[in-house]
């Protein structure tokens, strides 16, 4: 399926990724190869791969992104695969199925978007199918059953975080609910399952804030909370809070209670190891950004004529009292996103640092 070059703008260059083993949560059927994908014969022109990314500037999606990055620069792919990247702003479909339809106009042999709405792309990928261009969701899910999926399993991550939670609660059974970003399909199709696992264990949900995948953000949704619920029991933040809401119970003088969070950032593996002493127990449930990579490496199997997973959802990362000080980095500032490799890919820290735009 090779199309002209011309015209084309490479921003990084990557190649295919060897087979890793890897334990994973599998959904649907095995798929063959996508019409028209064939493998690169010797000397002939490289795939070109399209990334849409939807949030620029959210660490999560930069260290993503930088895993990508890292793994393409590897001297076994440089020859084999060239991806654009292409980012818009906001999170907006509108924006995202425009940039999906470029890249389509652009002749690439495969696209892979991090969804920003589980619909709005429909109109680009019915285009993608006519072109007969495979499509990857890539980070997150998307419904439309010619998409690939290569993604965190979500739903997981949610209710893990919450499993964990109901098991640590004593006598005191009031809990506080911060959601991520409304409107996210990952937040949405995350949140009702969480409400569910937290109140049919027993929890009682007092207060509700949002966090808006931002420390910042869920310290200062916290501290509200506290204003009129100081005596809650423990606290669910969605994919975000493992230091910000610690941080607001330490500014407020009261005790520290089991914190969900899960940003991956460094400061909530950090923040785990500083106030263990005090108490403070917590479940950090997160996706690896670097599932970016992973999605490489399969769009560039299935382009090779390859048969892969049509749906893989992975198994989320758990930083707990007991694994804190593996993750924790000193050397490094809060704000820097764990997660950057993936399970059969051996990433290193001094790889991703060369492309993480922080």
């Amino acid at each position: 399926m090779q199309s002209s070059r011309t015209q084309k703008r490479a921003i990084v260059t990557a190649a295919a990724a060897t087979a890793v083993a890897l334990t994973t949560v599998l959904a649907g059927c095995t798929s063959a190869p996508a019409e028209g994908a064939a493998p690169a014969a010797e000397g002939s022109e490289k795939f070109v791969i399209g990334f849409q990314q939807p949030l620029g500037g959210q660490a999560w999606r930069e260290m993503g992104l930088a895993s990508l990055q890292a793994l393409a620069a590897r001297p076994e792919y440089e020859d084999r695969v060239e991806v654009k990247i292409v980012r818009t702003n906001d999170n907006d479909a509108a924006q995202q199925n425009a940039a999906i339809q470029n890249l389509i106009a652009e002749g690439v042999d495969a696209i892979l978007f991090d969804p920003a709405s589980a619909t709005g792309a429909d109109a680009a990928i019915a285009q993608a199918e006519t072109a007969g261009i495979p499509v990857f969701a890539n980070g997150g899910p998307y419904d439309n059953d010619y998409v690939y999926t290569v993604s965190t399993d979500w739903a997981s991550a949610g209710t893990v975080g919450a499993e964990w939670l109901v098991d640590q609660l004593g006598d005191n059974t009031d809990v506080a609910v911060l959601e991520g970003l409304a409107g996210v399909p990952l937040n949405d199709g995350s949140m009702p399952g969480v409400e569910d696992v937290l109140t049919e264990g027993g929890a009682t949900i007092v207060a509700r804030g949002t966090n808006g995948w931002n420390e910042a953000d869920a310290q200062k949704a916290m501290a509200q909370i506290l204003q009129s619920n100081p005596d809650v029991g423990g606290v669910y933040s969605f994919l975000t809070g493992g230091q910000g809401v610690p941080t607001a119970f330490a500014d407020a003088g009261i005790d520290f209670v089991p914190v969900v969070g899960g940003s991956g950032y460094n400061g909530e593996a950090c923040t785990l190891v500083e106030h263990a002493d005090e108490g403070l127990v917590g479940n950090m449930v997160f996706g690896q950004p670097a599932i970016y990579a992973k999605g490489l490496e399969q769009a560039v199997a299935l382009l090779d004529g390859e048969e892969i997973e049509k749906e893989q959802f992975f198994p989320p990362l758990e930083i707990t009292n007991e694994n804190a000080e593996d993750f924790c980095l000193p050397d490094q500032p809060d704000n820097f996103q764990l997660g950057y490799d993936f399970p059969g890919l051996d990433l290193t820290v001094d790889e991703v640092l060369a492309f993480y735009q922080k």
